[in-house]
C-alpha cells in the first residue's frame, strides 16, 4: 500500500562554522580554530567533555581554596553547572527522541 502523503524531507544536518581562538589576550595571532563543517553532534560531544573537565578541575579548587577566593570558585562552579546542563539539553535535542526497542 502506498502512502498518500510522503514523509517530509529530513532537515539538513547542522554543521559548525570556522571560529579562531587562542590569542593570549592579543599577544599573537590565533593559534587554534574550530574546523568548519564539523557535525554538530560531534562538536557538542567535545564541548560536553571540555566543560566536564573544567567543572571537575574547578570542583577541586573549590575544596582547596579559602575565602574570598573560594567564593569566586563556587560562582564559577555554578556557571559551569549551567553550561553542562545546557550542553546536555542541546545534545539530547539535536539527537532527537530515543526510540526504545
Amino acid at each position: 500500500m502506498k502512502k498518500i502523503v510522503p514523509d517530509p524531507p529530513a532537515p539538513p544536518r547542522r554543521k559548525t562554522a570556522s571560529i579562531h581562538f587562542g590569542t593570549c589576550a592579543g599577544a599573537h595571532p590565533h593559534i587554534f580554530a574550530v574546523c568548519p563543517d564539523a557535525d554538530i553532534e560531534d562538536a557538542l560531544a567535545h564541548l560536553s567533555a571540555a566543560i566536564t573537565s573544567a567543572f571537575e578541575s574547578n570542583a577541586q579548587l573549590c575544596e582547596m581554596l579559602s575565602r574570598p577566593l573560594a567564593d569566586k570558585a563556587w560562582a564559577t562552579w555554578q556557571s559551569l553547572e549551567i553550561c553542562q546542563a545546557l550542553t546536555e539539553a542541546l545534545r539530547q535535542g539535536v539527537a532527537g527522541p530515543q526510540v526504545e526497542s
